[in-house]
């Protein structure tokens, strides 16, 4: 069965969503954007072309929208097309707060209606086997999480700042009104999403956050994790000033580390825009047997997998490829590391759900 969607939002990321859904067999109903030269590219699939979201929404002939707006339109964007009964696929982060995030979910829930936030990197097939190999660690004593990111200069004033001396009030910059915040909510929410799926909820945390004087967003951000049975996580995202690290030295240096009693994984994922041309690496080190395993897969976009995952359920009207709280849960872990770096303490995270 071929579903048919509305595609809402046509930037940078959307040809990422217009493979997924054209590798599934999906139809592509509409196509929206504000700006015209976003939605060019995509005229000549015989979508409909609109600049209100509304009309995307109120057609009974889509069965299911892509949300890849900003950030501070996902609510409002994807409560409606919830109460219209439509699917959603929202791009990440879900919301712009946890609150709104759980309304949104909860309002999935209890309608019935397949939701999906779309963290692909779950579905990386190294992300995939180290969820499957996890058992064979025995206990988890340790976990080291980071997400280093080239942003170039951004230590010395490259990234749009505030004026100087601009009050709290003043507008908020590109970064945060398109995306939501910095390094934590661009670039650190993957690992987050990432580090759940393999471990689960963590129930503590203390966290640091560095925001320049001059920014309203951050450039860097360590935590310390507690969870019930796992021991600890140390989590850190950094919007790194180097070009040439990482295991690609292309300065995407992002990896997952978790040692137990019987081995450690290693999982090494790439630029998230690469992932056409590059994949993620696992290493497994088996205390047992002494050996070394290195998992190396042929490129197979996660965007792909997610999005053909997301329509296969779709279609039947089922919700199995990924918990419709997904984006809550991220959102959560966000809000308490704000929390405890504006507290300086450490935070109970208060899961719902």
């Amino acid at each position: 069965m071929s579903i048919r969607v509305g595609v809402i939002g046509c930037g940078m990321i959307a040809r990422f969503h217009f493979s997924g859904l054209e590798k599934a067999k999906a139809t592509v109903r509409w196509i929206c954007d504000l700006k015209a030269e976003n939605t060019a590219a995509w005229v000549g699939t015989g979508a409909r072309v609109t600049t209100d979201w509304r009309e995307v929404v109120a057609d009974p002939q889509v069965d299911a929208v892509v949300v890849a707006t900003v950030s501070r339109l996902h609510k409002e964007i994807c409560l409606a097309a919830i109460a219209a009964g439509k699917a959603v696929i929202c791009e990440k982060t879900l919301t712009e707060n946890a609150e709104d995030s759980w309304e949104v979910v909860s309002r999935a829930e209890a309608a019935g209606v397949p939701f999906f936030t779309s963290y692909m990197k779950r579905w990386f097939e190294a992300a995939q086997q180290a969820k499957r190999l996890l058992p064979s660690l025995g206990r988890i004593v340790s976990t080291h999480v980071r997400s280093h990111q080239p942003w170039g200069d951004t230590w010395t004033g490259a990234l749009p700042a505030r004026e100087p001396g601009a009050p709290a009030s003043a507008a908020p910059s590109h970064l945060v009104s398109t995306y939501g915040g910095g390094m934590l909510v661009m670039g650190g929410s993957h690992v987050i999403d990432l580090t759940l799926y393999l471990l689960g909820r963590p129930t503590r945390l203390f966290a640091l956050q560095y925001i320049p004087g001059d920014r309203d967003f951050d450039l860097h951000v360590s935590a310390l994790l507690e969870t019930p049975t796992d021991g600890t996580i140390s989590y850190e995202a950094l919007a790194s000033p180097l070009s040439r690290t990482g295991f690609l030295r292309d300065g995407w240096d992002e990896q997952i580390e978790i040692t137990g009693t019987g081995g450690k994984l290693t999982l090494l994922t790439p630029l998230w825009s690469h992932v056409e041309q590059k994949t993620a690496l696992l290493i497994h080190d088996d205390e047992a047997s002494g050996q070394r395993h290195e998992y190396r897969y042929g490129v197979d976009s996660p965007f792909d997998r997610a999005i053909g995952a997301f329509v296969a359920d779709i279609a039947a009207g089922t919700q199995t490829a990924q918990s419709r709280i997904t984006g809550y849960e991220v959102d959560q872990v966000i809000a308490s590391m704000v929390a405890s770096a504006r507290s300086g303490q450490r935070v109970v995270i208060p899961w719902r759900g």
